[in-house]
C-alpha cells in the first residue's frame, strides 16, 4: 500500500465512523422536528436526512477531491426513475450530491446493520421483495414525489465492463410515463472496486445526461421499452467513451454487443431487472 493510499484511508474511515455516529445522534431530533412543524412524511423527512448524510460523505468529508456533479441539476424532472452505470459500493453516496428527493431500489445494503432498518423506514425498495411488489412500491413513491434510483445493470461490474441493461427500469418508465434521468458515474471503480475494503485516491464525479421520456404513443410496450433501454445505454455509454482518456477513469469498454434486453424477467432474477 503507497504512502498516500495508507494516509487516505487513515484520515476517512475515522471520519466516516464519526459522520455516522453524529447523523444517528441528530437524526431523531429532525425527525422530531418535521413531526410538530414539517409537511413532510416521516420516510420523506429520513429520504431528506440520508441524502445529506451522503452529501456530507462525498462533498464535504473528502474536502481535497469532493464529488462533482456535472449538468444542471435544477433541470433534472422531478420525480424520475435515474438510471446509472454501477462500478463501486460507494456509487450510491454519490447520490447525496444531486439536490433531489431519491428512493433507491437495491438489495444488499438492506442486509447492513443500521443501514437496513432505516432503508426500510425510509421507504426504499428491496429487490428482493418480487416485481409485483417492486413496481407497485415504485408507482407509490414516484406518485408521492420522490425520484427512483434503479442500477439496470443488477449489480456492480467486476470486470470493467458496462454490463447489459436489464428491463426493469424502462419498464417502470413506460407503465408509469416518469422519464429516465441517465447518469454516468466516472471514476469511482477507480476508487474502491468490488471485492476491495479500503479505498485509493482518485475523484469521481456524476455526469447528468439529457432526460429521456417513454414513447406513450407506441402501442406495443415491448418495444417502448427496447428503444428506452438501448436509448440510456448509449447514452452513458458515449459519456463513458468521452471520458475514457481521462486519469479519472480506465480505458472503456463495453460489454453490449447484443442489443436484446435480457429474456429473463424481474420474477425469475430479481436483481438482474435493476
Amino acid at each position: 500500500m503507497s504512502i498516500k493510499k495508507f494516509l487516505l484511508n487513515l484520515y476517512f474511515w475515522p471520519a466516516f465512523i464519526l459522520t455516522t455516529i453524529a447523523g444517528l445522534i441528530i437524526l431523531p431530533f429532525i425527525l422530531l422536528l418535521n413531526a410538530l412543524v414539517g409537511t413532510r412524511s416521516n420516510a420523506s423527512a429520513l429520504r431528506l436526512a440520508i441524502r445529506i448524510y451522503g452529501w456530507v460523505l462525498v462533498c464535504l468529508v473528502p474536502f481535497m477531491a469532493p464529488v462533482r456533479v456535472d449538468g444542471d441539476t435544477s433541470k433534472i424532472p422531478r420525480p424520475c426513475i435515474m438510471t446509472a452505470n454501477h462500478a463501486s459500493a460507494i456509487d450510491p453516496y454519490l447520490f447525496g450530491a444531486i439536490p433531489i428527493e431519491n428512493c433507491f431500489v437495491t438489495s444488499w445494503p438492506f442486509k447492513i446493520p443500521l443501514y437496513g432498518p432505516l432503508m426500510k423506514l425510509a421507504g426504499y425498495i428491496n429487490t428482493n421483495d418480487g416485481w409485483e411488489s417492486i413496481r407497485k412500491q415504485c408507482a407509490s413513491r414516484l406518485a408521492d414525489g420522490a425520484s427512483i434510483s434503479i442500477w439496470p445493470e443488477g449489480h456492480r461490474s467486476r470486470t470493467g465492463l458496462l454490463g447489459r441493461f436489464r428491463k426493469g427500469a424502462f419498464q417502470l418508465s413506460v407503465e408509469t410515463g416518469y422519464p429516465i434521468q441517465p447518469i454516468c458515474i466516472i471514476g469511482s471503480g477507480a476508487i474502491m472496486s468490488p471485492g476491495e475494503r479500503v479505498l485509493s485516491p482518485g475523484k469521481a464525479k456524476l455526469v447528468l445526461l439529457e432526460p429521456i421520456y417513454p414513447d406513450t404513443k407506441d402501442v406495443d410496450p415491448h418495444s417502448s421499452i427496447t428503444n428506452l433501454r438501448k436509448k440510456t445505454l448509449t447514452a452513458i455509454e458515449h459519456c463513458l467513451k468521452e471520458h475514457q482518456n481521462n486519469d479519472m477513469v480506465a480505458p472503456y469498454r463495453s460489454n453490449n454487443g447484443d442489443p436484446n434486453i435480457s429474456s429473463k424477467t424481474f420474477s425469475q432474477r430479481p436483481h438482474d431487472a435493476c
